[in-house]
């Protein structure tokens, strides 16, 4: 098995712009599985700030990236797939890479993106 590439260039490049005291912004498109505020996305794509600063539990995984951040003043978490991840940049140069992604969702889709999930829980069993 061959290992994707995108998440070690994604890697790479946030170390670099966090090494250089740049803000690392990661562009990711609107798919299956995205977890954002929805009145954040624009053009079913969404631009999200990944410095240090504004993240919280900021975790790059082969598979995904999520942490959780505040906006209008509450805590929310993210999940972005590796799959919807479309580019991650400096904002301070834009240098940085891009990716293609080719995945499209549905107005259901779309929706659906944000809302409450079942939280799991625990129960103490005698």
């Amino acid at each position: 098995m061959v290992l994707s590439t995108k998440p070690y260039l994604i890697r790479s490049i946030y170390d670099w712009c966090t090494d250089s005291k740049f803000t690392p912004y990661v562009v990711a498109k609107i798919i299956s599985g995205v977890k954002v505020p929805v009145n954040h996305i624009k053009s079913n794509e969404i631009v999200l700030n990944l410095s240090l600063e504004s993240t919280n539990k900021l975790i790059f995984d082969n598979d995904f990236i999520s942490f959780s951040a505040r906006f209008n003043g509450k805590n929310q978490d993210i999940f972005l797939p590796m799959e919807s991840i479309s580019g991650i940049y400096s904002k301070e140069n834009g240098e940085g890479l891009f990716f293609e992604v080719n995945k499209n969702m549905t107005q259901k889709d779309i929706k659906n993106i944000g809302k409450k999930t079942k939280q799991p829980y625990l129960s103490l069993v005698k």
